[in-house]
């Protein structure tokens, strides 16, 4: 059996968090080893991770270009042929790493093995929120608009994945910022990866004050990019209508929001090149909501 799961925790100045998070990953015993690849933070942390730090943990603090970057490094550094990452803020549950490798070895065909979380406060107790992600083809992955928007989509620390898998992808983006994971997954599709689910709540997820809805906002305009960029070149993939429609939504949604090249376009002359979004029922909607607010129906 591959043991044991390798996570690398990247950290910029989470002193605040790096404690619970690095107790919940001792508490896993042998069946975790975590590599602690820090941003060169100016707070405590990298003193907190040499505490807990044992044989064959590591602690790195060095200068990056961002989240993505400091994962790539960890990932490649940390060996492991089970591996996935943890932010510095989260915690991993009692016994979840035993789990996902009890589960990788029951199912030798599997790239990817994916559980729950539960939404935890700063102070790490319990919001009475849980997420569990249902993605299981590329098709579902860049049908943003049913899945990935509507609450199907995968929360990063409930998803770990072989390095085998990770070597094929060729790891995390990183000249994105937002939706690196995302396109990750992606990525891991196009490359055939097989998913197995569990029903299990694996990782704490913290939510902080300080995670604004224009970060939200941020991470959708990329994840919209990313999915149109991914049509785009495995275009012959998917059933015609399906992306088709996929691609119009998107188109649609750019264009309304002032993300595309043509945003300055009139919406008529856009229709006319477009005539998928009247066939769309989420677009028309859209378009409805539109008119009615220009010309002042409530």
């Amino acid at each position: 059996m591959p043991k044991p799961l390798h996570l690398v925790v990247p950290n910029l100045n989470g002193s605040a968090y790096v404690q619970a998070t690095l107790e919940s990953l001792n508490a896993q015993g042998d069946a975790v080893r975590w590599w602690f690849q820090d941003g060169a933070s100016t707070d405590d942390s990298v003193v907190i991770a040499d505490r807990f730090a044992r044989d064959g943990d590591e602690v790195r603090s060095e200068p990056d270009s961002g989240q993505s970057a400091a994962i790539n490094a960890g990932l490649r550094g940390c060996g492991g042929d089970i591996i996935g990452y943890l932010n510095s803020d989260d915690v991993l549950k009692e016994g979840a790493a035993q789990r996902v490798l009890d589960t990788f070895e029951n199912n030798p065909e599997a790239d990817i093995v994916v559980g729950g979380i539960e939404y935890i406060d700063a102070a790490g107790l319990p919001t009475g929120r849980q997420h569990s992600g249902n993605l299981f083809h590329l098709a579902d992955a860049l049908d943003i608009y049913r899945y990935w928007f509507e609450g199907k989509q995968w929360v990063q620390p409930e998803v770990f994945y072989r390095r085998s898998l990770f070597e094929r992808v060729g790891g995390f983006s990183e000249d994105m910022h937002w939706a690196f994971d995302y396109d990750f997954w992606v990525r891991c599709f196009r490359e055939g990866a097989k998913v197995v689910q569990i029903p299990q709540v694996l990782t704490g997820f913290r939510i902080l004050e300080a995670q604004k809805s224009t970060d939200a906002e941020a991470a959708s305009q990329e994840v919209r990019g990313a999915a149109l960029r991914h049509l785009e070149e495995c275009w012959d993939v998917l059933p015609p209508i399906r992306r088709r429609l996929m691609r119009a939504r998107i188109d649609y949604d750019r264009y309304a929001r002032g993300e595309s090249d043509e945003a300055q376009q009139s919406f008529f002359s856009m229709l006319v090149g477009n005539p998928l979004w009247l066939c769309d029922p989420w677009v028309r909607r859209r378009i409805g909501r539109s008119l009615a607010s220009k010309i002042g129906w409530n």
